[in-house]
């Protein structure tokens, strides 16, 4: 069960990720670069850290295709 848990969790620290972009790019011309997106970031571990940088990225480059 705590397997389940965790995936769970991280998929909704992703969504965050996600969400926080979206939040970003607003009025943006261009994409947050790397050390903006670390500064965003609230989580100071991984695997944490790492799932909501995903999101971030994943909403980004989904921005940039449209």
């Amino acid at each position: 069960m705590k397997q389940d848990d965790d995936a769970f969790l991280l998929s909704r620290i992703e969504a965050q990720g996600w969400n926080a972009a979206q939040r970003v790019m607003i009025g943006e011309t261009r994409a947050p670069d790397d050390a903006a997106i670390a500064r965003l970031n609230p989580h100071k571990a991984d695997p944490a850290r790492s799932r909501w940088r995903t999101g971030f990225k994943n909403a980004v480059e989904r921005a940039a295709a449209k």
